[in-house]
Parts: structure tokens; sequence; C-alpha cells
């Protein structure tokens, strides 16, 4: 089928119990866009695809397996009940249409912080991975702008980083922006969809202040290793080079370095036991001390010190994140004494046209627990601006609202029970571990007291325990017809919570 791009938007009817379809755009029979969808004739919604690139140019339209399908393009969707779905968190970013995960190239450029993510435009699932794209002041409010990386050639747009090149190091800068620089994986192949043994580690940048990116002509690290990929990229001062921490395969990452962040040699392989993909890598102090954190994808991380002999860790790997967080990063360009970083909230929001969200910010530090050096986190400090109506009480408050922040206090004798907006956990204060479902936390409570600091939201709740020692995020879609936090022998502080899109 031939069509004439003449609106900004292909309107994609998604049918969730639909047969997958792929949905195929050529130009000079080159493929431009390749989709994955569950097409329907009954659907549950439509979701704007992004044409921009293409209007006014004709394409050959093609589905596979042959289907009906009678296109639908507008200048403008209806986004009348955008931002005010049932089931949109209040308080955590999520994409206007669509499913995201990792949270990719995290930057604070030119007076903004940039988040870019794992992102398909074409439905609530896993699927077609873009990089998309979204700006904001506050950490908090955010803007989301369009898709910066489009499946090519090369494969689909993976996970990866952002860095700034200040001193201009690559050579691309041609005017009064430093370079914005973006990693990512190619998950390659001859078509778009195909994965293989031809993934590589690639590079994209902007000359024009992030507002526009182009991809580079060579790749940046050739394939190693299996489906390798996840670049993370920092500039390491005591080897006075930039770092490349890449998943390689099964438990097994590796370090590699560059002067010039355009070549890469390999410097050394690290296993991180019990977790895989997604690296982050990081300096944090501690009494006066730098030492350096390698986390992987589920929050297992080591702690060590860097030298000309590359990564020396000091102690066994640790978990700080439970539950549904996942492949957490850190923000590249924020001033040494603050590391923030994100995590991807993986607890499922039903029947909604857009899936996945963001974690709460966290600022990131290191504590001495028993002996051992412990990476902490807890929200920014920022977060405390959505900070609505005050809530006091002991035993048990009344929850208005959708979000909440709230501060719980317990005795550090016994074991409790946690009652809030139908979901229950127990806390066994004496024996220093928390359960709920699946899921069992151990921590540690040296003083009188323990303090858990939880984030509610409309599809999930992140505990913050002892003073950010450990996390706990639950997938819970709260009940509203049960208002209240029930938790008996405690003290209860907090406040609800503003809707960052209102």
């Amino acid at each position: 089928m031939k069509i004439k791009i003449s609106k900004r938007f292909l309107m994609l009817p998604y049918e969730a119990q639909a047969q997958r379809k792929k949905l195929i755009l050529k130009m000079d029979q080159q493929i431009k866009a390749e989709l994955d969808i569950r097409l329907g004739s009954q659907p549950d919604f439509f979701l704007p695809y992004d044409l921009m690139p293409f209007i006014g140019e004709e394409m050959e339209m093609e589905i596979q397996p042959d289907a009906v399908f009678a296109p639908v393009f507008s200048d403008q969707p209806d986004t009348s009940n955008l931002y005010k779905e049932k089931y949109r968190p209040a308080a955590h970013f999520s994409a206007a249409y669509g499913w995201i995960n990792d949270p990719n190239g995290l930057v604070f450029y030119e007076g903004k912080y940039h988040l870019f993510f794992q992102h398909n435009p074409a439905g609530p699932i896993w699927d077609n991975m873009h990089w998309g794209h979204a700006v904001s002041s506050d950490l908090l409010h955010w803007q989301q702008l369009d898709d910066i990386l489009f499946p090519d050639d090369t494969g689909t747009m993976f996970s990866g980083c952002a860095v700034i090149d200040e001193r201009n190091v690559s050579g691309l800068k041609c005017n009064d922006h430093a370079p914005l620089l973006l990693f990512y994986t190619a998950a390659g192949g001859t078509s778009l969809r195909s994965h293989g043994t031809s993934f590589t580690q690639r590079l994209a940048y902007s000359v024009d202040g992030g507002q526009t990116f182009q991809k580079f002509h060579q790749v940046m690290v050739p394939h190693i290793a299996a489906e390798n990929r996840d670049p993370k990229v920092i500039f390491c001062e005591e080897m006075d080079c930039y770092l490349m921490a890449l998943y390689l395969q099964g438990r097994d990452f590796m370090l590699l370095s560059s002067k010039d962040l355009l070549h890469w040699k390999e410097l050394q392989c690290i296993r991180i036991e019990d977790d895989d993909e997604c690296p982050d890598i990081y300096p944090l102090s501690l009494d006066g001390e730098q030492f350096w954190v390698m986390t992987a994808a589920h929050d297992r991380h080591l702690i060590g010190r860097i030298s000309n002999d590359g990564f020396t860790p000091i102690q066994p790997a640790q978990q700080l994140q439970h539950g549904q967080l996942y492949a957490a990063q850190t923000f590249f360009g924020i001033p040494a004494h603050r590391r923030i970083r994100f995590s991807w909230n993986k607890a499922l929001i039903p029947g909604m046209p857009f899936q996945g969200a963001m974690s709460t910010p966290h600022d990131m530090f290191l504590r001495r627990i028993h002996g051992r050096i412990h990476l902490c986190a807890q929200p920014i400090a920022e977060f405390d601006q959505l900070h609505d109506a005050a809530l006091l009480g002991t035993n048990q408050i009344h929850l208005p609202g959708k979000a909440h922040d709230l501060y719980v206090t317990l005795p550090a004798e016994g074991c409790y029970t946690l009652n809030m907006l139908g979901l229950q956990l127990t806390i066994d204060v004496a024996q220093g571990v928390i359960k709920a479902g699946q899921e069992t936390v151990p921590f540690h409570c040296d003083a009188k007291e323990l303090p858990l600091r939880i984030i509610q939201d409309v599809h999930s709740t992140e505990f913050f325990i002892n003073h950010g020692e450990k996390i706990l995020c639950l997938q819970h879609i709260a009940d509203y017809s049960l208002p209240f936090l029930f938790c008996p022998g405690a003290r209860i502080q907090g406040w609800s919570l503003k809707n960052i899109w209102e």
C-alpha cells in the first residue's frame, strides 16, 4: 500500500488480545520503520507514532501477515485525558504513551536534567526499542520531548548513557555548545528486528544543545561476546581517562578505557555474582576517602578502588534495592558532591495506553555498618517540594489523595504488621527482616528505633529502610476504598503529595 505522509502521527489501533503483526514503512525499497504491534479491529486505544521525518514523502506500507488495515493519520492526537488516566502515577515519571523501561542517558546539561529511556511508542509492552527523551528543571516535573534514537539497519536501540564532552576530546564541537554524546547498543543484525552476534556499541551526538542528534559513522566497540550491551561511560580522575562499563554475558562485565571518547581499548573483566546487564560505575567518598561503586541491573554492587591497574573490589558484592526497581543509572554532569540516580520501576499498570515508570530520584551515599561499607540511598531533598497536606498520628492515619510521603518509626524490639491502602507487610525489627509476598529484605537496626520512609503512589510503594540501608519497592495498585495506614505501635508523620502532572 502506498501512502503520502501529510500529517505527523500514524494512529496505531492497539488491541491487547490481537495477533502480533509487523508494520513496515519503506522509502525507495529501504526500511525506514519496522514495528511489531498488536493491530486489532476492536482496539483498546490508539497510540500516536511520530512520522515527522517523513512528512511530505511517499512511503510504502506493509503488514505481515497480511491484514485489513486502513491507516488513520492525525496532526494532533486527542490529549484531553492525557495524564489524567485512572492509573497514571501521580509522583513518578511515566511516558505519555507506550512502554518504558531502563533509564538511559541521565545527564545535567545546560541547566536542564535530561532523562533518556527505553521506549516502545507502539505499545504498552516491551518491543521496538527507541530512546525516549524528557527534560526537567527540578527532577520532579518532566516535559516529554520527541524520541531521539530510532531503530535502523544496525538494529533496535538498546540501553546506554550520556556524556558531556566539555574538553572536546572527541573533536566533534563546532559551535558554543559542548557536544552531548549518547553511547548506546545497536541490537544488530540484517533487519531492524533481528538479534544475534552483532550487538555493537555506537554513538549518537548533538552539537546544538541537545535539540537534534546524529549517529556517528564508526562503531565505538565492536562485538565482543554474546549480546554484549548497555555501555556506561564516566571520566576517571585516577586514570586520567574515560571508563566504559559494559555487560558481556552471564555474570561477566568489562571495563574499557579511552582518551578521546571515540577509540576504546579493553582494560579488564569484572564478575558480579548473581547479577547481569545494565552496569553503572561511579565514585563516592566516605570519611574523606574516595571509593568506586560498580552496580548491575538487580542492584548487586561491588565497592572498591581504582588505580592504573583498574578496579579492585574490597569486599563481596551486596544488594541495595529489592523488589520492582531495576537497571539503576546515575546522572552525568551533576557537581561531584552529589550522585543522583533513577531506576526503572517495573510495577505493572493495568489497562492503560502506557506502561512503566521511573523510581523516585535517589541521592546515593556510603555508610559503614557492622564493619562493612554499604551503598545507601534516600529520596532527593527536592522531593519535599511535592509535600501537600500534613499527616500525623500514632498507630493509624487517614491517607487523602493519590500519593504520599510517610515516615514510620517503630521500637527496636518486636514484630509489626503494616497495612496501607490494601498492602500488607511484616516488619520484624528484632530479627532485622521485612517480609511482603515473595520478598524478604534483611536490615540492621542497632538503635532504639527503626525508621522507615515510604513513598506510595498509584501503582507501587517504595520503602527506604533504616536511613536508606535497603530499598524495597512493591508492585501494588492502591485501594483507595481503604484510605488508611495502620501499624500498631508506630509513630507516623507524613504528607499527601501534589500531582506532578497538574
